[in-house]
C-alpha cells in the first residue's frame, strides 16, 4: 500500500512493517487513511514501526498514536533517523522504542497560527494549551516522569540522541550508529 508519507507491508511471518518517513497529516495521507490501512494488519502478528519524520499536525498524530496504542499487535518502534514533534508522540505508542545512537528525537510545545481579534487569539492559545495536555499524557505514560518535568522539556524544545532518549525514558534501547 504505497502512500505519500507512510507505507505498510505485511511480512511472511505475520508481522507488519510500517514506515513513516515524511510529514504527518494533511501534507500526505490523513489519519483516516492510516486507520483504514491499519485495519488490515494481522492482530496476532507484531508491528515494526520505522520512523523518520519531522512531525506534522497534532490531531492526525494523536489519532495515529491512539490507533496504534489500541491495536492488539505488539508495536515495536524503530527511530531510523528523526522522530520530532508529532512523530515523537506517535513513537510513544511503541511497546519498545529502539534508536540508533545517531538518531534524534525532539519534543516541544504545539504551535500554530491565528488570525482575528484579541478574543480569537486567546481562544487559539487555549486550544494550544489543551493540545499540550494531550501530548503530555503520552510522554508521561511512556517515561514515568511527572507532568512538570515533561512540560519543562517541551517548553525548552528538547533534542535527544539515542542514549539521551533511553536515559530520559523516551526510548527502550539504543543500538550502534547505522552509517
Amino acid at each position: 500500500m504505497p502512500n505519500k508519507w507512510y507505507d505498510m507491508k505485511a511480512l511472511a511471518n505475520g508481522a507488519t512493517e510500517i514506515y513513516v518517513y515524511d510529514e504527518i497529516g494533511y501534507w500526505g495521507v490523513t489519519a483516516k487513511d492510516f486507520a483504514r490501512d491499519l485495519k488490515e494488519v494481522n492482530p496476532n502478528g507484531s508491528i515494526e514501526l520505522h520512523i523518520n519524520s519531522p512531525g506534522g499536525t497534532v490531531t492526525d498524530g494523536i489519532a495515529i498514536y491512539n490507533l496504534l496504542k489500541n491495536h492488539k499487535s505488539q508495536v515495536n518502534v524503530v527511530i531510523d533517523g528523526l522522530a520530532a514533534s508529532m512523530a515523537s508522540v506517535i513513537a510513544m505508542a511503541g511497546d519498545t522504542i529502539t534508536m540508533p545512537e545517531n538518531a534524534l528525537m525532539m519534543i516541544h510545545n504545539p504551535w500554530g497560527g491565528a488570525m482575528g481579534d484579541a478574543d480569537e487569539l486567546r481562544k487559539t492559545a487555549d486550544v494550544l494549551d489543551k493540545m499540550k495536555q494531550a501530548l503530555l499524557s503520552a510522554y508521561v505514560q511512556k517515561t514515568g516522569k511527572d507532568e512538570e518535568e515533561i512540560s519543562a522539556l517541551m517548553d525548552s524544545e528538547t533534542w535527544m540522541t539515542g542514549s539521551e532518549a533511553v536515559e530520559m525514558g523516551f526510548a527502550s534501547q539504543v543500538t550502534s550508529e547505522v552509517l
